[in-house]
This record gives C-alpha cells, structure tokens and sequence, in this order.
C-alpha cells in the first residue's frame, strides 16, 4: 500500500527550503516559529510578500506547546477588569479608571472574536468544550479578585456567562445553570456538596499540532520557514540597520546568510536573548516570563466531554481540570520569573499545589495521588513592556510591537494562543508601514489551515472504509490531520491482523500509528524527541507510554532520514534525556521548596509506617515518614517538627496531627523551627510573581513579606509586571 511521498503535497521539503533561504532575498525574515512566528510568516506570505521564518528548535517546541490547551476568550481579565474599576481610589481618577477598563474590555472582545475564527474556520483542529464552575456557597468569604463585592459572585455567575455570550455575539454554544443533582450525574467525580454548577463553553485544541499546521499553510502560501535554523548574528548595512541575518542550520550544519529589508523577533519569552544579538547597548528587559505548570491524570478522573474551573484557588489563582485526547490535565501554576528556560521540567511544589487544589472538588472515594501524575510540564508566557516607548506612552494591556530606533529591528510579545492570528496582522501591519513595502490585505480571517479544506465530520469512517485502520486512530487522524489524514493513512503499514488491518501503533492504549513517523518527517521533523513530544503527544500525555515508544520511532526515523546506527542511537539517547524533564509518577523533590504532599499520598506513608497499626507515629516513625515523602527530617529539625506537630502533647502523633503541620505553612518555610530568608523569598515569588532580588530586601521588608505572605493575591498581575 506503501506509496512514495518524498514531500507533503503542495509544500516545499525542508531541502529545498534550506537552500531557498540561502539563494533569496526577502522582504521579511522572522526569527521564531512558534504560534506567533508562524502566524506572522503566514499572514506575510499571503499578503503577497517574500517572507522568510526560521525556529532554531522545533516548530511550537517551547511557550506554543505547554499551554492549557485552551482557545479561551478571558472571562478572568474580564473579572479582574470588573474588579479594578470598582476600586476606591477610582473614585478620583474616573476617567483613568474607565480607560483602563474599556482596554481590557476590548482585549477580550478581540479575543472572542479570534476564538470564533479558530472554531469555525479549522474545525479539523479544534472543538467547543463545556466547563463547570461548581459552586459550594452562597456568599464567599474571600472574594474573588481580592474585591468585596466579588463576594456574591455565586449568585451573579449566571449573568456574568450570558454578558460574556454576548461578546462573542452569542456564535459560542449558550452557557446555563446545572442543578447540584444534574451536575453530579454528569461529572461523578465531583464532590457532591455545592449548591449548582454555572456551566460555559470554551474552544480547545492540540495546540502543538495547531502550530505545526500553521507553519505548513505558510509553507503552502510561499513563505520560506524552517526548524532547526538558530540566528547567530544581525546582519546591518552602512547606516547600522538591520538588514538579514546570519543563522546556522542544526542538521546540516551549514552556514545561510538571510538577506531582507526587515527583521522581526518572534521569540515569545526568550524575546531578550533575540534583542542581545543587536549591537546597539541596549541590555534593557523587555520581557519576564509568567510561568504555568500542569500535570496530566488518568482520563477517570474527569468526564470525557466535560471540564471544570475553580475560579478561587487558595492563593487567588484560576485552576482549570480538563479532559484532553483521552486523559485529564489540570493546571495552571502562575508565577512571575525574570527569565524562561527551555526545559519543560515543572516544579514539584507546583505539581503538589495542583495535587491538592484539584482533590478540593473531588469526590472523597476519588484519592488523588502523586503516583497518579502521568506526566507534567511547565510553559512560560511572555510579560512585555515595550523597552523604546517614550515617556508617557500608555501600556500595553494586551500585545507589544516595538521597534529599536537603532537598528530598526521590530519585536513582538505578549498575548496569548487565542489572538496569535491577531498579533501576526497587527506586526505585519507594522512593518509593512515602517519599510514601506507593498503589500496587499490581510486575509488570515478567510484562511484556512493546511487540511481544513475537504475535513468533514465523517472522515473518521471513511478513512475506517478505506484502510481498515482502527476506529480510535481514525478518529485521533480525522482531527489531527484533515484532510491530509489520506496523505497518512497511505503512509501506513499492515499490521498482519484481521483487524485493523493497517496501522501499526507505536505506543501500546495510544492512536498514533508508524505511517505519523514517515509524515511528520515530511513535515520537517528531524529529531525523535520532537516527535514523542510534538509532533505526538506521548511525552504530555504518559512519560512511560513515550519511553516504550521511543525504540520504534527512532527505527522509523532513520529508514526515512538515512541515519546510521551511530546516528540512530545518539538519538534514542537525546529523547531519554528530554523525556525526563516531563515529571511522571515518582516526585523528584530536588531543590523544592514547599513540602507539600497530597492528602492521599500522606495516608498511605503514615499507614505503611506505622506498621503496628496504633493510629500514631512516634519520632522515629516520623523521620522515616519524612524520607519517604522527599523531605527527611532529622536531629534538631526532627525534635522541632515533631514538638510542632504534637498539638496535645501526648508525645504521640495522629494522621491528623502529621497531615496538619505537613501541609502547613511553618512547616513550608521553617529549617530548625526559624524563618529562612530563601524559602520566604522563593515561595514570596512563586505566590506573589515579585521579581525582588533578596540582596535588595531591607529588613522591614522582610517582616513585611513574613507577615503578609499567606494572603498574597494577585488582584491584577500587572501591577506585579509593572513593577
């Protein structure tokens, strides 16, 4: 069945890309090909402009690919906007006041408009999915949004979700009320004490496979884009401005020199890096990097049409428990860092935080374990502000476009998955005024993505008729591929079965199948760690499931690319590595800084130490339940925990007593029962997204941050980014 298909159909291989590169002159180069990057190769190249775009990784390997999987419209800026406006202090700045709401309120109507585009011009690559807002009380007793009038939100979440309808001119699914007894029918795993559940819907997507299709359509489109092409240097000519780049190819090792009249950073979180390339002394920061982790269960712990929203965490944040190509993944952490760093690796104290939130609504027969953890990752959103504003310019509430006076390289950052179409006609918008080049409209609005064009929502039984493949692979290639899914299942091979006949899995209880290894290297995939992780999704989904797959792959990929023996284990050896940043089910507790631990994972070590079966721990048995959970307390941190932990002084500890002072905040925070200036500041930046270096923190500071710290809220993270 096997047929030759050297490249995809209509699109250049990454060969002749590689030497198009180097043989063109362009009117654009951008440097980054991650959704925004992407976007913007995209909507220049089919604007009619000679654009090029290099991605010195893979396309969507870092920021575009570790998000919540969410195509959201922002019903949290529109709360917090809410929430600000009705300050005290407002009231002698009203007009201020207003602005500033009416920007946020725009954002979030642009955003519902992009959300709309996304789900109704590439329904291929995306879906609606309802989620639940359970709610337990009537009044809160802290508020949402650090605002005492958020105190009766519950009462008011029906209105709010048909205000937030209509800004997408009512195009998105309605929202409604559920009865506490409907709610627990359709989500069981909920725990059954709240009053109803406001239920709304959101768009989701894979949205690595979403940024791969956009690169491809603007490959389609004409646009010269390439992974694995990292930027070395700024080319300039005799007046000191940009004009190319020097960049080096990864897998061939070649040198390009990429010629054009504009130079545009896409570089998300790592924009600075980019900006240290331009010789013109400015080390200004431009960018910090918001950081979020999520974690992924097994599917059981949430319905597989239904997600659910706590909108009031315990330190403030939105905590979000979906359901995602068969699993569950529940995130996201947010936190304030100056820098981003490539690893996806997440903390263990945020892969606990998420641990703990997320048993909050769960059922008490549902233990939620750390052993449950199949894989965890952490992403970094970029926070800009603009570093070649004048003084007095208005901030940015949502994306930044900014262009050095120097060098007149153009950067754009901020925003989010759902408005990267936005962004990318907004930047080409601007480059195309700064160098006065000619171009025609924007039309993203009307363009599809590379196998939208003949998707229906039948094309999982007709690729089931045609090559016998089984019905959940072709269900996962009718949504991940459109209509190229014929282009894949031509790729595939017999199984040797009565059925399926063709498709051979890769990972055993997973869809993906060996003819999406001969596909994405067409798609210019060049390393086995990108496939398991991007270009599937095993190294999200199952770290164990992507490790049993990595041997099959790497056979795959060396049939297909070339590679000798050598080669091929070289890159066996790199995607052990990588997959070994995604946290699975065993903690690695290196250099964290809370100690908590879940509520279950506490029972079963204090059950399996105290083996005597007496109720209590006495100190021996409480070191050893220490160790065992990642933190070992002994000597005088075990005769000061264990006089903590003894509320009644009976010399004896009862889970009770082990599960309160585990988890609470002197056990957080103390060594040897005194506070440690470290631990306060890192859990003060990991709560609070401060970005106080602690040579720089006086003394009263100290106390204040002690003082305060259990009841930081981030009422508006800008204020933070601000400062």
């Amino acid at each position: 069945m096997r047929k030759v298909m050297p490249t995809l159909r209509g699109v250049p291989s990454r060969d002749e890309q590689i030497a198009a590169l180097a043989a063109e002159e362009f009117d654009v180069v951008i440097v980054g090909a991650g959704a925004t990057g992407s976007g913007c190769a995209l909507d220049a190249a089919t604007r009619g402009l000679r654009v090029a775009c290099v991605e010195r990784g893979d396309f969507g390997c870092e920021t575009s690919s570790r998000s919540t999987k969410l195509i959201w419209a922002g019903i949290r800026y529109l709360g917090t906007a809410t929430a600000n406006l009705l300050r005290w202090h407002n009231l002698i700045r009203p007009r201020e006041a207003l602005k500033d709401f009416w920007g946020e309120f725009q954002m979030v109507r642009g955003a519902h408009r992009e959300r709309h585009f996304l789900l109704n011009t590439q329904p291929h690559l995306t879906n609606w999915i309802p989620i639940m807002v359970p709610v337990d009380r009537w009044i809160m007793e802290k508020p949402m949004f650090g605002h005492p009038v958020m105190s009766i939100a519950p009462l008011l979440l029906p209105i709010v979700f048909k205000v937030y309808d209509a800004l997408s001119g009512f195009t998105c699914p309605s929202s409604y009320a559920m009865s506490a007894r409907r709610a627990k029918e359709i989500f069981p795993q909920l725990d059954q004490d709240i009053k109803y559940a406001q239920v709304f819907y959101e768009g989701q997507h894979d949205d690595a496979r979403t940024n791969v299709s956009i690169a491809m359509t603007a490959a389609e489109h004409g646009a010269r884009i390439a992974n694995y092409v990292e930027v070395s240097r700024i080319l300039t000519d005799g007046e000191g401005k940009a004009c190319g780049v020097v960049a080096k190819d990864d897998i061939s090792g070649r040198r390009i020199e990429i010629k054009a009249k504009a130079v545009v950073f896409c570089g998300g979180p790592f924009t600075d890096e980019l900006r240290s390339l331009e010789k013109d002394g400015d080390d200004s920061r431009a960018v910090a990097a918001g950081g979020g982790s999520h974690i992924v269960l097994p599917g059981y712990f949430s319905p597989p049409s239904m997600g659910l929203l706590d909108m009031n965490t315990s330190d403030g944040r939105f905590l979000f428990f979906l359901p995602w190509l068969g699993h569950t993944v529940v995130g996201t952490t947010d936190s304030v860092l100056p820098t981003a760093v490539s690893s996806p690796e997440a903390p263990e104290d945020e892969v606990q935080w998420i641990l703990n939130e997320a048993a909050k609504y769960l059922s008490d027969d549902l233990q939620v374990r750390r052993s449950d953890v199949m894989s965890s990752w952490r992403g970094f959103r970029p926070l800009a502000r603009d570093p070649h504003a004048l003084p007095g310019a208005p901030v940015s509430r949502d994306h930044i476009i900014s262009v050095n006076p120097t060098t007149g390289v153009t950067f754009i950052a901020g925003g989010k998955w759902t408005t990267y179409r936005e962004m990318a006609e907004d930047l080409v918008d601007r480059v195309v005024e700064d160098h006065e080049l000619e171009a025609g409209p924007c039309v993203t609005l009307e363009t599809k993505l590379i196998g939208a064009a003949g998707f229906s929502e039948n094309l999982n039984i007709q690729l089931i008729q045609k090559y016998s493949v089984d019905e959940a692979t072709a269900s996962h290639l009718a949504v991940a591929y459109g209509d190229r899914a014929w282009d894949v299942c031509e790729l595939a091979q017999p199984t040797g079965k009565e059925w399926p006949r063709y498709g051979v899995h890769i990972a055993e209880g997973y869809p993906y199948i060996d003819a999406e290894v001969r596909y994405a290297c067409r798609e210019y995939v060049r390393h086995v760690k990108d496939f398991i992780a991007f270009r599937s999704r095993l190294a999200f989904l199952n770290t164990f499931a992507a490790g049993q797959a990595i041997e099959r792959v790497s056979e795959i990929m060396a049939e297909e690319l070339k590679w000798d023996e050598r080669t091929r284990m070289q890159e066996v050896k790199m995607a052990r590595a990588f997959l070994s940043d995604f946290g699975g089910p065993v903690p690695d507790k290196h250099g964290a800084v809370l100690r908590q631990a879940t509520m279950a994972d506490l029972h079963s070590v204090f059950t399996a130490i105290d083996t005597d079966k007496s109720g209590y721990l006495d100190a021996t048995e409480v070191r050893q339940a220490s160790q065992a959970l990642g933190f070992e307390l002994s000597g005088n941190k075990l005769h000061t925990a264990f006089a903590a932990m003894d509320i009644n002084g009976d010399g004896k500890i009862s889970l009770e007593e082990f599960e309160q002072w585990w988890n609470s905040y002197d056990a957080r925070l103390s060594i040897d029962g005194k506070p440690n200036r470290d631990r306060l500041l890192q859990v003060f930046r990991h709560q609070s997204g401060s970005w106080t270096d602690s040579s720089a923190v006086s003394d009263q500071q100290w106390k204040e941050i002690t003082k305060t710290l259990t009841d930081v809220k981030l009422e508006d993270k800008r204020q933070w980014e601000e400062r």
